[in-house]
């Protein structure tokens, strides 16, 4: 009998699964899960989304859009051949950049930047269109969660970065990783390109290639090199103090809160009760990832009431003054562990007119009574149905 099992496992009769191919279908199942198409109104669940890294080499700043260069070759020849990654941003999708929230329009383009990609909502599968001849390059995953670059990315992780050597000549950097290594990204001893075109920081100031000692504790943003294709990657600002690293953190945090301010917080409507004669409450959850005085400001004027415009998906509104309303904070909640892409803040407002965009699912962009109002530029509103719809599919460049 037992020379029988061995002959007919021989032959391939009889298929005994190795520990490894039985854990690698249940990652696949569980990856199949995390797939599935998000409904209108929900967020993600934790550990959702695929991993992705490249050169941020296209964007559309005003609907949140960009191109990805993907890192390395993949597949085969990707990098000589096939289009960039296309994405769009959640609406709750999350920006952060020198370690601070931001938008897709202060990255630079070229920089390096790491991403959580999930398959596009349920109604949003046409919006990023794959290239006409490039359908074998398409990754079904181009709805960005989040989005960061290495700054961010490794601080926020707790991955830091020594300096093991430097040679001016050759153009070459060797760093090593330390502190709580990334699971995703770069974890390992890493040699990269480094030129004069460098921004080199230390004590808030520009410095010299000669002002990197070895052994220094550095953070880095990486950008384009020649050898790409193979995974090489050219550093093109490096900060080498405590100093230099918060100041810049906090420059692009005072950006972020004008800009919210200006623009209003962002989220979505929960749920809409109706009056009998006009009117009524509406639930609506603020997304995350914004600083948190912007959330504070919000909770310490909530007796006055919050205004409410309209938006979209892609964040943008038609005109704060015609297409907002005022509404009486009647509940104020947080929830201290929030899904991906949400503050946690859920607000129950009493309005004495509802607008068509007070609807569960809908985006809303959300007013402090304090914060002054700012006419936005022409470009960043809709002005015509013709002008909404074509924002609802990325245009290629």
């Amino acid at each position: 009998m037992i020379r029988l099992l061995i002959f007919c496992i021989c032959l391939g009769f009889i298929l005994i699964p190795s520990p490894n191919t039985m854990g690698t279908a249940q990652e696949k199942k569980a990856q199949e899960k995390k797939e599935q198409a998000l409904k209108p109104g929900e967020f993600p669940s934790p550990g959702s989304g695929a991993y992705i890294a490249g050169e941020l080499a296209f964007i559309d700043p005003v609907n949140r859009r960009g191109g990805i260069r993907l890192d390395g070759n993949p597949p085969g020849d990707r990098y000589q051949s096939g289009p960039l990654h296309y994405f769009a941003m959640l609406p709750f999708g999350m920006i952060w950049y020198n370690g601070a929230p931001a938008e897709l329009r202060d990255i630079p383009i070229g920089t390096h930047v790491h991403g959580y990609f999930l398959t596009p909502p349920e109604g949003e599968e046409k919006t990023i269109p794959p290239t006409p001849g490039m359908e074998k390059y398409h990754v079904k995953n181009d709805h960005a969660l989040s989005l960061e670059d290495d700054f961010s990315f490794y601080q926020s992780r707790g991955q830091n970065w020594k300096v093991v050597s430097i040679d001016e000549i050759k153009g070459k950097i060797n760093l090593a990783p330390g502190g709580k290594l990334v699971r995703d990204g770069i974890n390992t001893p890493y040699t990269f390109d480094i030129d004069q075109v460098c921004k080199v920081w230390k004590n808030r100031k520009l410095v010299d290639f000669k002002d990197i000692p070895a052994g220094t504790l550095v953070t880095f943003n990486l950008g384009w090199a020649q050898g790409w294709r193979d995974n090489e990657f050219s550093i093109s600002e490096i900060w080498l103090d405590d100093e230099s690293r918060l100041f810049s953190s906090e420059l692009q945090r005072k950006r972020h809160v004008r800009y919210q301010k200006q623009r209003w917080l962002p989220g979505w409507i929960d749920q809409v009760e109706n009056f009998d004669f006009g009117g009524g409450i509406v639930t609506l959850t603020l997304f995350g990832a914004m600083d948190k005085s912007l959330y504070d400001e919000l909770k310490s004027a909530q007796e006055k009431g919050f205004g409410v415009a309209a938006s979209d998906k892609t964040l943008r509104t038609w005109y704060h003054r015609g297409d907002k309303k005022i509404g009486q904070v009647l509940e104020w909640k947080e929830n201290i562990n929030p899904p991906p892409g949400s503050s946690g803040i859920q607000i129950r407002l009493k309005f004495t007119e509802l607008l068509d965009g007070y609807r569960p699912g809908r985006v809303v962009r959300v007013k402090c009574h304090d914060w002054i109002f700012v006419t936005m530029p022409p470009e960043e509103r809709f002005k015509s149905m013709d002008e909404f719809k074509r924002s609802a599919i990325m245009g290629l460049p």
